[in-house]
């Protein structure tokens, strides 16, 4: 009996797995084994046969397949990085959020501490007239956006 070797390796690395689905080492040595003794209990004599080089067909038929299979590892890659891009923006866009809340919060903190110094300091000047710097009324103000972080903000969105 001719027996195609190098199609019972193929079959031997392809069909046993372990529970992890990977290859079970020496894979084609337990099956050619396993497979030889078989035969010999049913008193077969196998001829192993390894033959040449592969057919120009089948290599074609391998190149293709190979090309294929590139493509869509080519394709799952950028299709990973554009997922961990979009990730990590979304999650610079809520560190910069945050960031510029706490800034608010501790500027109108900040502000409201001045404003009460100002304020008993203005009663005696002004007349109780709540002006800042600009000579625009303080009080009810909203509290002033760093310009950086805003410009770093809409840079991040944008790319």
């Amino acid at each position: 009996m001719a027996v195609d070797a190098s199609i019972w390796m193929v079959q031997f690395m392809r069909a046993m797995r372990d529970d992890k689905g990977d290859m079970v080492r020496d894979a084609h040595i337990l099956g050619f084994l396993r497979r030889i003794c078989k035969l010999l209990f049913l008193r077969a004599r196998p001829v192993f046969v390894f033959d040449g080089a592969t057919p120009a067909l089948k290599r074609r038929t391998l190149a293709a397949r190979r090309r294929n299979r590139d493509a869509a590892q080519a394709k799952v890659r950028k299709t990973a990085e554009k997922l961990l891009i979009s990730h990590l923006k979304a999650s610079r866009l809520e560190e910069l959020a945050a960031q510029i809340k706490s800034d608010r919060a501790k500027h109108d903190a900040k502000g409201k501490q001045v404003e009460s110094s100002r304020g008993e300091e203005t009663e005696k000047t002004d007349g109780g007239q709540n002006r800042n710097d600009d000579g625009e009324n303080s009080r009810g103000a909203a509290a002033p956006i760093n310009q950086e972080k805003l410009d770093e903000l809409v840079t991040c969105c944008r790319g």
